[in-house]
């Protein structure tokens, strides 16, 4: 219970989590029909569970979790209530902010409709050496793995809070279009 104790209080955890609140919270916004929960104080202060969830009126939903054992900071898409049925996955410890400037570059996602998806929209590319570097020094702060693709789909590289958080809105629309979901149909687009 010490290290979790350690791991809540630290400034770093602390600004990685507002970071998954303030985009649930955009998400929610730019979504029509989405109902934004509650924060789940329990889920927070046990690092373990969901953080907050969106729904929609399909129950496909958008949840802000720990994922595979209870690492921390994952935003995911959920294709029903069912756990076991996501389709589109966000690990916020490769979201990296340097001097208010934001590089995320995305892990190739596990659904084939997914990964299609985001190599229509983004670029596969090399990693930086830096953003591996950041990347694998918040892993270990985190506690969360140390596995880093050497390879992912860049959504943003030096932009704003704002550039990002419109960035991500719009693709998390465009996945829920090809998946058909969230009261969203691809129209072959």
């Amino acid at each position: 219970m010490a290290e979790n104790e350690t791991r809540l209080n630290s400034n770093l955890f602390k600004q990685y989590q507002k970071f998954g609140f303030d985009i649930m919270e955009e998400l929610a916004d730019f979504f029509e029909k989405a109902e934004l929960d509650e924060i789940n104080e329990k889920a927070v202060n046990s690092l373990d569970g969901c953080y907050q969830k969106i729904t929609f009126p399909d129950m496909s939903s958008i949840r802000y979790t720990t994922w595979n054992r209870g690492q921390p900071f994952y935003i995911i898409l959920y294709k029903s209530l069912l756990p076991k049925e996501y389709i589109f996955e966000l690990d916020l410890t490769r979201l990296v902010c340097i001097k208010d400037k934001f590089t995320w570059y995305l892990a190739k996602p596990v659904n084939d409709k997914s990964k299609k998806a985001l190599e229509k929209k983004l670029n596969f590319k090399q990693l930086p050496s830096y953003y591996i570097d950041s990347v694998s020094n918040q892993k270990k702060m985190f506690k969360q793995g140390k596995r880093i693709n050497k390879k992912g789909f860049l959504l943003i590289e030096n932009g704003s809070w704002a550039d990002l958080l419109e960035r991500l809105a719009t693709l998390v629309q465009y996945v829920s279009k090809k998946q058909e979901i969230a009261g969203l149909a691809d129209k072959g687009k």
